[in-house]
């Protein structure tokens, strides 16, 4: 028996592979902002209650928004199940693929992440002593993590290993 590829579009339903579902505006999302959040089976394979999101719970509100804009087949999906407001609200912390974030992100700017402003180097000395000097890049250089309430010890270098 040979082998003969379907043309109904099956081999391109993946979320992989297909272009991701991008409304015109924010505002023509109308999903809930609180209480329960059931995506559709195609989203989350199993028994309903593993498809069900508690929306007061940040965890899985970013989950099930994370798998909404991941998963949605169409426009309409994500109109229905998403929120205007609880989407700005979380969309920093969403872990998505660049190519959802960024057509996202082109369509609606005001989504972009912000960029956090780099702290200008210490000029002067502070009270506690000479400030670390920049390196390169204008980063400061730092002898690893600092825990408020612990003190800097130098480790010593051992001498020569001991003979057996």
């Amino acid at each position: 028996m040979s082998y003969v590829p379907t043309r109904d579009g099956r081999k391109n339903r993946s979320a992989a592979g297909r272009a991701p579902s991008v409304p015109d505006r924010l505002d023509d999302l109308h999903g809930h902002s609180i209480g329960l959040l059931e995506v559709p089976h195609h989203m989350a394979a199993g028994h309903r209650s593993r498809r069900r999101y508690d929306l007061d719970d940040p965890a899985q509100c970013r989950h099930a928004y994370q798998q909404v804009l991941c998963e949605a087949a169409n426009c309409c999906e994500v109109e229905d199940l998403l929120n205007p407001a609880l989407l700005r609200r979380v969309w920093r912390d969403l872990h998505l693929p660049s190519k959802i974030r960024e057509a996202w992100e082109e369509r609606h700017p005001s989504l972009r992440r912000t960029r956090v402003a780099k702290a200008a180097p210490a000029t002067g000395v502070s009270s506690g002593g000479a400030a670390p000097a920049p390196a390169e890049g204008g980063r400061t250089t730092t002898r690893g993590f600092a825990r408020r309430g612990r003190v800097l010890v130098a480790k010593s270098v051992a001498g020569p290993p001991r003979g057996r």
